[in-house]
C-alpha cells in the first residue's frame, strides 16, 4: 500500500542511525561472552568440584548439552512469539534472564562441607544440580537473543546498509571470545598471585588452596558477563516496535510510519540538493501525508488475527519460495554447526584439541597451565584468524554477492579441513621433530578454519537467513533455521565425547566435516541472490582523473615537494578504489519487500 511504501522510502532515505548498531551489538556481545566463558567454567569445575558420580562422569558435557537444549526451545518460541506479538515485546528481557542466570552461576554452592572420621567428605548440596538449572535458564536468554537481533536490526536499518550494519552486529561475536580468555587469563594471574601462588609454585601440598583459586577464577570470569549485559538492557529499551511489524503484520502502516520519522526525524536526506517529499516529512512530522483508513479496497478493515496465522504459513510453504529456503538454510547451518563443533572449535583452544584430542585437567598445576597457554594460544592464532575474518566481510560485503562467497569459503573450509586430516593421521607421534612440524602446521591450519568461518557460514548464515523470509513469517521461519543448527550441536556432542578415546579420531573428524562442508557448496548453489548490481554511481570510490591534483613533479617552494607527495597518494588511492571497482563492482541490497513480498499481498482485490 502507499503507507507501506512511505514507510519504506523513509527508513532508505534516511541518515543511518548508529543507534541500531549499538542496541544489537551490545546485547549479542553479552551473550558470546557468556556463552564462550563457560569454556572456562568446565576446567576449574573439574578440579575444583570433582564428579564423583555426580551429574553423569562427563558434567561438562551434560552442562553443554543443558544449555544447547534450552537454546534451541528458546529460539522457536521467541522467534515465533516475535511474528504474533511483535520484535520490541520481548527485547531486553532475555538479557534480565541473563544477568539473573549468571549470578545464579556465579552463586551456585555445595553448601557446608564436613568430613567423616572415615575420611569421606559429605555436602549439604549439589552444586551440579544448582549449575544444571541455571544453565538451563542461561540457554533461554542465549538462544532468545540470536532471533531478536537479527531481525530488529535487519528491519531497522536502511536498505543499502543493511548487509553491512549486520556483518558488524555478527562481528562482535569474535571479539567477546577474544574478551571472555582475556579475562580468563588477567582473572587466573591476579587471583594466583594474591594467593600467593606462581605458575611454578601451584601444583604443592596444599590442594585446598588450589581448589580456591579455582573456584575464585571461574566465578570471576562469569561474573564480569554481567556488566555488558547491564549497558546492553539500557540501550535495548530505547528503541521502538519495527515499523515493519506495524505495516506488515498488524496492518497498521500508519503507525509505523510514525514510529519511522520518529527515529530517522533527525536525517539528512541525500537528494543532490533537492528537496524532497520525504524530506519534509522528516522536518515537520505532523504534516506527514498519511491515509489514516485501516480498510481494504472493499471497505473491510484489516488487522492482524492470529487464527489466521498458522494456516497462512503452511499456505506460504506450500505456495512461496520461503518453503524451499527454509530447507535450504536449515541444512546449511545443521551441517556447518555440526563441523563447527565436531572440530572442537568452540573450546579454548581448538589447536590443542587438533594436536593431541581433549584432555582430562585433575591438577593445578595442569589446570594453570591449560588455563593460561590456552588462552594466550587462542589471542596470539585464532582471534587473528577470526578478526581478519570479520574485517574482510565488513569491507566486501558489498562487493561480492553473499551466495558466492558462502560457496567460496565453504569449499576452502572443505579443503583445509581435507589438509589438517591429511596432517593429523599423517603425523609421527614417536618423532619429536615431525610432531612438532606437523603441530605447527595445525596451528596455521586452525587460524585459517576460523578465518573462513567467520568469514562465511558463522557470520553469512545469520544474515542471509533474516533477508530470505517474509516479514509476516521472518520470527518464526529464521528461528525454525537457526534451531537445525543447535539441534546438531546436540547430536553431535556425544558423539565427540564417545569417540575420544579412539586413535585418529580427530582426523576422522576432519575427514567427515570436509564432506559437510561440500555438502554445503552444492546447498549454497540454490540460495537465491539478495544483492544486485549498483545501477547508480559507486559512491565508495573516487575514480576521478588527477585533475588540479595530478601533477607528480616537485614544484620549486620548499613545501612543494610535500604538497605533491600527498598528490601523488591520494592520485594513487584513487587509481587503487577505482581497480577495485573494476574487479569487484559495487551491489545493492534488494528490499527485504523484494527478496520476500509479503504472501497475502497477491491475495487482496486490487481497485
Amino acid at each position: 500500500s502507499q503507507n507501506r511504501n512511505r514507510t519504506r522510502e523513509i527508513i532508505d532515505n534516511g541518515r543511518l542511525v548508529k543507534r541500531l548498531f549499538w542496541v544489537g551489538a551490545s546485547g549479542f556481545f553479552a551473550r558470546s561472552y557468556t556463552f564462550f566463558s563457560g569454556n572456562v567454567i568446565k576446567l576449574a569445575l573439574h578440579y575444583t568440584y570433582p564428579h564423583g558420580g555426580r551429574l553423569n562422569s562427563n558434567p561438562g558435557l551434560v552442562l553443554d548439552q543443558i544449555g544447547h537444549v534450552a537454546a534451541l526451545v528458546s529460539m522457536i518460541v521467541v522467534g515465533h512469539l516475535a511474528d504474533l506479538y511483535g520484535r520490541k515485546r520481548l527485547y531486553g528481557y532475555e538479557l534480565l534472564l541473563l544477568v539473573v542466570a549468571t549470578l545464579g552461576i556465579v552463586q551456585a554452592s555445595e553448601g557446608y562441607r564436613s568430613r567423616l572420621p572415615d575420611g569421606t567428605v559429605r555436602v549439604t548440596m549439589n552444586i551440579y544440580a544448582w549449575l544444571g538449572f541455571w544453565r538451563f535458564c542461561l540457554g533461554l536468554a542465549i538462544g532468545a537473543e540470536q532471533p531478536l537481533v537479527a531481525i530488529i536490526t535487519a528491519e531497522w536499518v536502511r536498505t543499502r546498509s543493511r548487509g553491512r550494519m549486520m556483518a558488524a552486529v555478527f562481528s562482535v561475536q569474535p571479539i567477546a571470545r577474544l574478551v571472555a580468555y582475556g579475562v580468563a587469563l588477567v582473572a587466573l594471574q591476579k587471583v594466583s598471585s594474591a594467593n600467593g601462588l606462581s605458575h611454578n609454585s601451584i601444583g604443592g601440598d596444599d590442594e585446598e588452596l588450589g581448589k580456591r583459586v579455582a573456584d575464585e577464577v571461574w566465578r570471576w570470569v562469569t561474573g564480569i558477563g554481567i556488566i555488558p549485559a547491564l549497558v546492553a538492557i539500557g540501550f535495548r529499551f530505547s528503541i521502538p516496535e519495527t515499523p515493519l511489524y506495524y505495516a506488515h503484520i498488524l496492518l497498521d502502516a500508519v503507525k509505523g510510519t510514525k514510529e519511522t520519522v520518529w527515529l530517522y526525524g533527525t536525517g539528512t536526506i541525500h537528494n543532490h540538493g533537492t528537496r524532497s517529499p520525504i524530506q519534509s516529512t522528516l522536518e515537520s512530522p505532523q504534516t506527514i501525508p498519511l491515509d489514516e483508513s485501516r480498510h481494504d479496497s472493499d471497505g473491510e478493515e484489516l488487522g492482524f488475527r492470529r487464527r489466521d496465522w498458522y494456516s497462512g504459513a503452511v499456505r506460504c510453504l506450500r505456495t512461496t519460495p520461503a518453503g524451499l529456503n527454509l530447507v535450504l538454510m536449515s541444512s546449511l547451518w545443521m551441517l556447518s554447526d555440526v563441523s563447527w563443533y565436531l572440530l572442537a572449535m568452540d573450546s579454548l583452544a581448538p589447536a590443542s584439541t587438533l594436536r593431541s584430542g581433549a584432555t582430562t585437567t585433575s591438577n593445578q598445576l595442569e589446570l594453570y597451565r591449560e588455563l593460561e597457554g590456552s588462552a594466550k594460544h587462542f589471542m596470539l592464532v585464532v582471534s587473528i584468524g577470526s578478526l581478519l575474518g570479520s574485517a574482510l566481510l565488513l569491507a566486501g560485503i558489498n562487493r561480492v554477492h553473499r551466495r558466492v562467497l558462502l560457496m567460496a569459503t565453504c569449499g576452502g573450509l572443505a579443503v583445509l579441513f581435507a589438509v589438517a586430516g591429511a596432517v593429523v593421521l599423517g603425523r609421527d607421534q614417536d618423532a619429536v621433530v615431525t610432531g612438532t612440524a606437523a603441530n605447527t602446521a595445525i596451528d596455521v591450519l586452525s587460524g585459517m578454519m576460523h578465518f573462513l568461518f567467520t568469514l562465511g557460514p558463522r557470520t553469512l548464515l545469520p544474515i542471509m537467513a533474516v533477508e530470505l523470509f517474509p516479514t509476516v513469517y521472518r520470527g518464526t521461519f529464521y528461528s525454525l533455521a537457526c534451531a537445525a543448527g543447535r539441534l546438531g550441536a546436540i547430536v553431535v556432542r556425544p558423539v565427540i565425547s564417545g569417540t575420544s578415546a579412539m586413535d585418529d579420531a580427530m582426523g576422522i573428524h576432519l575427514l567427515v566435516a570436509m564432506a559437510f562442508m561440500l555438502l554445503c557448496v552444492v546447498i549454497s548453489y540454490f540460495v537465491p541472490e539478495v544483492q544486485r548490481m549498483s545501477v547508480g554511481a559507486d559512491d565508495d570510490t573516487e575514480t576521478g582523473s588527477d585533475g588540479e591534483g595530478g601533477s607528480i613533479g616537485g614544484g620549486d617552494d620548499g613545501g612543494g615537494g610535500v604538497v605533491e607527495k600527498g598528490r601523488g597518494m591520494r592520485a594513487a588511492t584513487r587509481r587503487a578504489r577505482g581497480l577495485v571497482a573494476k574487479l569487484l563492482p559495487k551491489l545493492d541490497n534488494m528490499t527485504l519487500e523484494e527478496i520476500a513480498p509479503n504472501p497475502h499481498e497477491s491475495q487482496r482485490p486490487r481497485a
